[in-house]
């Protein structure tokens, strides 16, 4: 309801629902008669009669009202029945697959071939015109759509670990269906609900206009087509009605839109072409800060961060899940979602700004960062499956990437790049024609190493690369990217939880709590001596082979509004750190810390 077209839409059918309840009402009381022949024919809309009368001399008002009636009943009823019939059938399909997916898929595709409309029409002139017939009909012609829909749906929600285990809890198969599946796949249904009533609406009024629809009823296509008789003494007969239809229509689908599109407000970027000339250095974030639009309104995920990077350096970005590391990489990347905008700060890149005081920096029509990215700049994304096609072969997907860089090349060109990455990385050329779901998990990833190294970038973000692989392979990726770090002098960012894996891999380390950098210095430095409490914690929630690990507590409700975000977290918080916000505290050679209290050489006690 945040969009304007979806609150007016909304407007109109309350109002067309409340005209048509209060119809009958109104009609007993002698207000809204659609049959009284009671005033002259032909009268054109005014104070007595708003949109004139009928050959007959009937209200054209009242009979659009009533009309709306119809138009309601046939949208709500036929749009229920084809959602329930395809939520049904289309769960039965996707949930069991086998014979039973067969069978039905094949009776989806023979219904969907038929056209819609000519369908209908037999069915009415075959058994005859009422308006339940009619509404019947529309929902055996459009069902086919919603199974459809929820039949995708089960298909990825059936192997979702909640599914399982509630399978492996004691649910039965109708249990899980009922309670854990298509709950989660109604949401498409709904907005194609609403779209299939615009549709019945069209039908009914078009069964109507071509005299198929009940005459006992008083029907929008009805109005219409006998006022297309008499559309040059009184074309009001036809206008009034046929605009009714359009607004209900078209309140349907703009409602149905909104429905399909996220709540959450799209947050449009600033740009701007006029910034001063940037210093020299390879990376440099300045001050930077990311909000997102959600339901309970703003969420800051970075506030105030800074970072610089030369040319070979390697620095590693650490902190538990929702910090805003992935937040600051996407940035840095401007791949934000459509709620998330940086709203201050800036970033330049080998003398080019990127952003300026919270503004796309753009050259031309085009924002600067479309120049260097994938080519001076590439990422490696946290889950190798998503980032990979699956039902493209990894040749395909390297070789497409390469040549809409490099349109000039031929495809000879981008196939021999391809096999010398293959070689770089260590996976056999022969895994050229695998598709995804072919490769290993650490496979996979070597793909997307690949990929991010296609024009031996200057700058590398990995973004958590070791996800969900076992320790061996983890430990073989991440010394394929430091090799290839130092082979390439490539500048590299790693963002991980995984204290160790940073540690092994990275020259510098920056601690990120609240999407603040709370620590920053030398590995070595920060490993040897945390000055900072949340830097410990993580520290000694690594896995030890004697004594307890000590992980990080979760944060209390209501600690980000604090002035030192850590404060509800900290052993050694005092009432300053409560009251007022930390300040940046050198501690060593290029050590600094946030901390009103940094721990003393050797760490906490």
């Amino acid at each position: 309801m945040r969009s304007a077209a979806s609150r007016i839409s909304l407007a109109v059918v309350l109002l067309m629902l409340t005209a048509a309840l209060a119809a009958p009402w109104l009609g007993r009381l002698g207000l809204m008669a659609p049959e009284a022949m009671d005033a002259q024919p032909y009268l054109p809309p005014g104070l007595d009669h708003w949109f004139g009368t009928d050959n007959f001399g009937r209200d054209v008002f009242a009979r659009v009202v009533w009309g709306s009636r119809v138009a309601l009943v046939v949208a709500v009823g036929s749009s229920a029945l084809a959602s329930l019939l395809g939520i049904c059938l289309g769960a039965l399909a996707g949930y069991f697959g086998g014979w039973i997916d067969g069978f039905l898929s094949r009776t989806f595709d023979v219904f969907l071939l038929i056209p819609t409309f000519f369908l209908v029409l037999l069915i009415v002139a075959l058994f005859g015109a009422s308006l339940p017939l009619t509404l019947l009909a529309i929902a055996i012609t459009t069902w086919p759509r919603s199974a459809r829909i929820m039949r995708a749906q089960v298909l990825t929600l059936r192997g979702r670990v909640y599914v399982q285990a509630a399978r492996a809890a004691g649910a039965s198969h109708l249990q899980a269906l009922t309670q854990h599946v298509i709950p989660n796949g109604l949401g498409p249904i709904v907005t194609d609900g609403t779209l299939l009533m615009g549709l019945a609406v069209l039908t009914e009024a078009s069964l109507s206009f071509l005299g198929l629809g009940d005459p006992d009823t008083v029907s929008w296509g009805l109005m219409i087509f006998d006022g297309q008789r008499q559309l040059r003494l009184a074309p009001w007969m036809s206008i009034f009605p046929g605009l009714a239809m359009l607004l209900l229509v078209a309140a349907f689908n703009l409602l149905g839109d909104g429905l399909g599109t996220s709540r959450l407000r799209r947050m449009r970027p600033r740009t701007t072409s006029a910034v001063p000339a940037a210093e020299p250095g390879l990376l440099a974030i300045e001050d930077l800060c990311v909000d997102y639009q959600t339901e309970a309104g703003l969420l800051h995920a970075v506030n105030g961060v800074s970072l610089r990077l030369e040319r070979g350096d390697r620095i590693g970005i650490v902190g538990e899940s929702g910090c805003g590391k992935s937040t600051l990489a996407a940035a840095l990347m401007q791949i934000l979602p459509a709620n998330a905008a940086a709203t201050q700060g800036r970033i330049r890149f080998d003398g080019n700004w990127l952003l300026h005081d919270g503004a796309i920096v753009t050259q031309g029509r085009s924002p600067a960062i479309d120049r260097l990215r994938w080519v001076r700049i590439a990422m490696i994304f946290q889950s190798a499956m998503n980032a990979l096609n699956p039902v493209m072969t990894v040749r395909r997907q390297l070789i497409e990437a390469y040549r809409l860089h490099r349109p000039q090349s031929t495809r000879q060109d981008a196939t021999a790049r391809v096999e010398t990455l293959f070689g770089l990385i260590g996976v056999p050329r022969d895994r050229l024609d695998a598709y995804p779901h072919e490769l290993s998990g650490g496979m996979r990833q070597r793909v997307v190493i690949a990929l991010s190294l296609l024009f031996e970038p200057d700058l590398v973000v990995a973004d958590e690369p070791t996800t969900a692989l076992d320790a061996l392979i983890k430990d073989q990726i991440l010394g394929e990217i430091l090799a290839l770090q130092r082979r390439m002098n490539l500048a590299l960012i790693l963002i991980s939880h995984d204290m160790g894996a940073v540690a092994e891999t990275c020259a510098r380390i920056a601690v990120m709590y609240g999407g603040e950098i709370v620590e920053t210095g030398p590995t070595e430095a920060v490993f040897a001596h945390p000055a900072h409490p949340y830097t410990r914690m993580l520290i000694d929630a690594l896995p030890r082979l004697h004594g307890p690990v000590l992980a990080p507590r979760a944060a209390p409700a209501g600690g980000m509004g604090l002035a030192c975000k850590f404060a509800p977290r900290c052993p050694g918080a005092t009432e300053i750190c409560r009251t007022q916000a930390p300040v940046s505290r050198n501690i060593g050679d290029r050590h600094e810390a946030s901390c009103h209290h940094p721990l003393a050489e050797g760490g906490m006690s």
